[in-house]
Order: structure tokens, then C-alpha cells, then sequence
């Protein structure tokens, strides 16, 4: 796997592989026992994935879902939406807010998937990313869960994850654009397990390594973790045996 940069005075050696051998693993096992069930994550409908990522932005995947479905049942292609006026798309997306900017963004990524990419979502990163409002994480998410790539992906609960396990460390105002954090999540990717893991990274992080009182008595990877073997986070102390 090589050395790479844990902390400024910590590099991957042998231990160091051994542990995140061990992160991976448990984390993995976990997933399979909690992972959370949207409607996209029962599809590899590339349309349909870039539909929910667009919504998930800067909003909770308990909104997106109320609407996911209803939202692909009037608008079902990239075409669907290009003919519909924005006051309709504006109409279902309402519930999520910014609704005028999120229906202008569906009306401009849909029209230049129509006209530039023959009515399919395209399958190159450099291609997704000329899409309006397509940036890193959603290019990543589109490859990952509909294309079957090993891309990893970054959001902020993936990144606290990461800092509180490994201690990882970014210079960066903004962890999550921080291409050593990307790099980190694909090094401790194992082959064909790219999907499974970034969920459960996800999932993790939203379900357990909560930004305040995480639930560390019943995460998977406590033993492991340097916050909190070195008592940096204030876990919460009375919790059910499963997460919720």
C-alpha cells in the first residue's frame, strides 16, 4: 500500500496497515447489519442516482426521501424534465427549499445530458463534471453506485469519521476538498468493495460517529479509534445496543 501521511507525525507502516486492515473489515460487518435503505440505493439507474445526489444537496436524506419516488414518477428521464416548465420541477422540489435554484440546476443538467450526451448520463468523471451543480462528490457517487467503480467518496460526516479514527489531519479550511482525504478513502478501499464501503462510511458517520454525543459504546471500531481512546470526543452514555 506504501506510506501515507496519517497525521504530521504519522506515517503507514506495517501496524499501521494491520489496523486499517481491521477498520475496514469491522466496518464492513457492521454495514451489513445497519445500513440504511433509500430508494437509491436500490437502483444502478445512473439517472435516478444523479436525481437523489442532486437533491441531498445541502439537505437531509430523510427530506430527499418523503419525495424521491414521487419526483421520478412525474419526471422519469432527463427528457421529462427538459419539456417540463420550471414552475412544475420548482413544485416538487419545494419541500427540500431553494427550490428555484435546484429546479433551474435539473433544467440545465437535463438539457445538456439531452443534447450532449444523446439522453444518457454520462460515464466519465471529466464528463459528469461539466454538468451544472455536478461537482466531485456526485461525479464519485454516480460512478461508484451506478457504474460500479472503485472511486471513493467525501462528505463531512465521512471526513469526521477519518479524523476521529485516524486521526487524520487537513491544512485545508474545508476537510472535505482535501485531496489527501480523498486519496485516504481510496488507499483503505478494498478491491471490489468500493460501493460497500463508502456506504458504509456514510452510514457510519451518520448513524453512530454523530458530530456531537457519538454513539462510541456501540461503534464497531472504538478500540481503534484515536479520539477516543485519547478521550477527544464526549460519546454518549446511555443508548440502545443497535443504532438508530
Amino acid at each position: 500500500m506504501g506510506r501515507y501521511l496519517i497525521s504530521p507525525n504519522s506515517f503507514f507502516d506495517d501496524r499501521d496497515q494491520s489496523v486499517v486492515e481491521e477498520f475496514t473489515q469491522k466496518l464492513l460487518t457492521w454495514y451489513k447489519e445497519n445500513k440504511r435503505d433509500f430508494g437509491w440505493r436500490r437502483t444502478r439507474d445512473p439517472y435516478k442516482i444523479l436525481v437523489a445526489e442532486m437533491m441531498l444537496q445541502k439537505t437531509t436524506s430523510k427530506q430527499v426521501n418523503e419525495l424521491y419516488e414521487r419526483f421520478l414518477e412525474k419526471f422519469p428521464s432527463p427528457s421529462s424534465i427538459d419539456k417540463a416548465s420550471l414552475s412544475e420541477i420548482e413544485a416538487e422540489l419545494t419541500p427540500l427549499g431553494m427550490e428555484h435554484k435546484r429546479a433551474l440546476r435539473f433544467k440545465q443538467w437535463a438539457k445538456m445530458i439531452i443534447e450532449k450526451y444523446e439522453g444518457n448520463v454520462p460515464r466519465s468523471k471529466e464528463e459528469l463534471l461539466t454538468l451544472p451543480g455536478v461537482g466531485d462528490y456526485i461525479a464519485n457517487a454516480v460512478l461508484c453506485l451506478a457504474y460500479g467503480e472503485h472511486v471513493p467518496l467525501l462528505d463531512t460526516n465521512i471526513v469526521r469519521v477519518l479524523q476521529r479514527v485516524f486521526n487524520l489531519q487537513s491544512s485545508k479550511a474545508r476537510a472535505r476538498t482535501d485531496k489527501k482525504f480523498w486519496d485516504f478513502v481510496m488507499t483503505i478501499t478494498p478491491p471490489g468493495k468500493s460501493r460497500d464501503l463508502n456506504l458504509a462510511l456514510l452510514d457510519h458517520g451518520a448513524l453512530v460517529c454523530l458530530a456531537r454525543n457519538p454513539k462510541c459504546l456501540i461503534c464497531p471500531v472504538n478500540q481503534i479509534c484515536v479520539a477516543y481512546k485519547e478521550g477527544k470526543v464526549r460519546p454518549l452514555t446511555q443508548i440502545s445496543t443497535r443504532a438508530s
